[in-house]
């Protein structure tokens, strides 16, 4: 694990926060009702996702990272992408609960996908040394909260090529009733990437953007047409979201086997974007950071949020963030995963009513924009308000506009973009060798640009 992120989130978790009783915060309110109750109807026929996606509202908080090892902060490690060399020992973990009473039995499939995620044309028994049905075992029913749900655990199969895999999880008894898919990388380095965060070289886009220049150094491979067999992806913060794909090298040295890549028309630049803003609710007994109010209703809490207002007009303010990542904790009990509740999460942006949709923006909800994350406008007290199930935990967010007629989100609209923000980069190539029926991953590399720790 990056020994700087894992600095800072052992003494985030051990910050002491201001206490207010809850005596004094108010009377309490009634939280909405549980999508828990009546056992879920089966759905057949689902269609398989190849991102990451929940396709039943009573799945929560689903994470699939490497295992923590021996570490001294396992939560931590669940910030970790669910990214893993061919070889390694440790294993990725997926974990998610289902609101409700009672267990049910979950199996999960493996699919091996090539670079742009289409599912590739190799067999099962190429990619795994055991039968592709795996069924979890390890659950767990929540102790002393008010929400009821069963967490369920797992340990990700190894695999024995390398390549995009997309996890699938389905109810025993039919593969076509799915309830999430999760996205994860194996990547064998036998080619050399090497990479730098540069300024832009548009002069308008110099304090906004963060320019990606690297190359690829193929000397063990004969490829004949580099130009084409060569894939490489970009993502920043390991979102899917906002990945970069088609990128051609702007010069190829055959000689030396090297693809360099230092293109000049924006093509490789990201947004910085801005620290994300965030808070903690790893306890409903006193106020976390950013917590304005506790409402304890009899079967749900609510908590309200500090009231936020935009930061595209205002300078740079440097601090420490997870990259719009979570954290599960519960802060008395420190055994998150089955002692912490669901509480009703209330967000407030003090703004002029924007030309679009407004969401709240992060990996809580795997960075897509739906119902649960959009904002209501009241033109009555001038703010966007969302209210969203969460377990309790320390939270990274931003705020995403989606402009009418437009599919693209847009950060920058109430956050601003400073080349000074803190963001980590990965460079992907992939290979497809000549007759080969799938794309593997045969360079990974990781930048942390303008790391604090």
């Amino acid at each position: 694990m990056h020994h700087r992120l894992l600095g800072f989130l052992r003494s985030f978790l051990l910050l002491t926060t201001a206490c207010v009783p809850i005596s004094q915060q108010g009377t309490p309110t009634a939280g909405p009702a549980s999508p828990g109750g009546a056992k879920p109807v089966v759905f057949a026929d689902k269609p398989l996702r190849t991102d990451d996606f929940v396709y039943e509202d009573r799945i929560r908080t689903v994470m699939l990272y490497p295992a923590a090892g021996d570490l001294d902060n396992p939560a931590a490690a669940a910030l970790q992408p669910a990214v893993l060399p061919i070889g390694q020992g440790t294993p990725l973990v997926l974990e998610f609960d289902e609101i409700g009473e009672g267990s049910q039995p979950f199996h999960a499939r493996l699919y091996h996908c090539n670079a742009d995620w289409t599912v590739s044309l190799l067999t099962d028994i190429n990619f795994l040394a055991e039968y592709n049905d795996f069924l979890l075992t390890s659950y767990q029913l929540s102790a002393n909260t008010k929400t009821p749900y069963t967490h369920y655990r797992m340990e990700v199969p190894k695999v024995k090529l390398p390549g995009n895999y997309v996890l699938m999880v389905h109810r025993e008894g039919n593969v076509k009733d799915i309830v999430l898919t999760r996205r994860m990388l194996v990547y064998d380095n036998t080619v050399d990437v090497r990479a730098k965060v540069t300024y832009a070289t548009g002069t308008g886009e110099r304090n906004t953007n963060h320019q990606l220049e690297f190359t690829v150094q193929y000397r063990d491979y004969p490829i004949a047409n580099p130009l084409e067999e060569i894939k490489v992806v970009l993502r920043q913060n390991y979102r899917p979201d906002n990945a970069i794909t088609g990128l051609k090298p702007m010069n190829v040295r055959l000689d030396e086997k090297l693809l360099e890549y230092n293109n000049f028309n924006l093509e490789n630049n990201f947004l910085a974007g801005n620290e994300f803003r965030f808070f903690d609710t790893r306890s409903i007994l006193f106020l976390g950071t950013n917590v304005a109010r506790v409402n304890p209703g009899p079967n749900r809490s609510e908590v309200l949020l500090a009231a936020d207002r935009p930061r595209n007009r205002e300078a740079y303010a440097q601090s420490d963030d997870f990259n719009g990542g979570f954290v599960i904790d519960h802060h008395e009990t420190r055994q998150g995963a089955t002692e912490a509740d669901y509480v009703a999460t209330v967000f407030t942006l003090q703004a002029p009513e924007a030309n679009g949709e407004v969401y709240v923006n992060g990996k809580f909800n795997d960075w897509q924009l739906d119902e649960r994350n959009r904002m209501a406008y009241s033109s009555e007290n001038g703010h966007y308000t969302a209210r969203i199930l969460l377990k309790q935990g320390i939270y990274n967010y931003d705020y995403a506009v989606v402009r009418a007629g437009s599919e693209r989100r847009e950060e920058v609209y109430f956050e601003g973009s400073f080349f000074n923000t803190e963001n980590t980069y990965e460079i992907i190539a992939y290979y497809r060798p000549l007759g080969a029926r799938a794309d593997r991953i045969v360079g990974y590399q990781v930048l942390y640009h303008n790391a604090r720790r």
